[in-house]
């Protein structure tokens, strides 16, 4: 396999690394703050998957302007 496009490779390889991230850490910050708590509750380990869609992103905006970039030269 031949890779054309190297930066987009990247990009979608740290993509695929925050997700496995986020599927990961996940479930664990939910045991763990539940075990804290002592009690069933809901808080801020639930917006996980939200930060990793967010580094996600910004990713993605950086990768397109850097292509804008590449263009304009």
């Amino acid at each position: 396999m031949k890779i054309k496009n190297k930066a987009k490779f990247i990009t979608r390889i740290l993509e695929l690394i925050v997700i496995i991230a986020t599927i990961i850490i996940t479930p664990m910050a939910i045991k763990y703050a539940t075990a804290l708590r002592e009690h069933t509750a809901y808080g801020g380990e639930y917006l996980i998957p939200i930060l990793g869609l967010l580094v996600i992103f910004i990713l993605e905006t950086i990768y397109e302007e850097n292509q804008k970039n590449n263009r304009r030269k």
